[in-house]
């Protein structure tokens, strides 16, 4: 959820070339790039068509993943994790303020279509 708050504004100015990505799990890095099936895709699709629209968009652009583990208490983690909490969008069910019970409903309905 923090990458997609955060790199979906970036990608969307025109004067931005160069996107870092800092972040405590890069597995959730990878699966945004990845093509394989997995239960959370309705979250990495829309945001893995943005990257290719980003990178596509100039030669110039690019967007780069560094790893920094949680238990370096990177003070900027603490300040990442309180916005993104703190962020107005909306959970996939709106009656629901949890975006941990958002998430299991998603997956429950796509393994259910599968």
């Amino acid at each position: 959820m923090a990458i997609r708050t955060g790199l979906i504004p970036a990608m969307e100015i025109d004067s931005i070339h160069n996107i870092t990505v800092i972040t405590d799990s890069i597995a959730a890095a990878k699966k945004i790039l990845e093509s394989k099936v997995d239960p959370l895709q309705n979250m990495f699709i829309p945001l893995a068509s943005a990257i290719k629209t980003f990178l596509s968009k100039d030669g110039r652009n690019k967007i780069r993943f560094w790893y920094c583990p949680s238990k370096a208490e990177w003070p900027r983690h603490k300040l990442v994790d309180d916005q993104v909490k703190a962020s107005l969008c909306a959970p996939t069910f709106p009656s629901k303020e949890s975006h941990l019970f958002s998430r299991k409903k998603e997956c429950d309905n796509i393994l259910y279509k599968w």
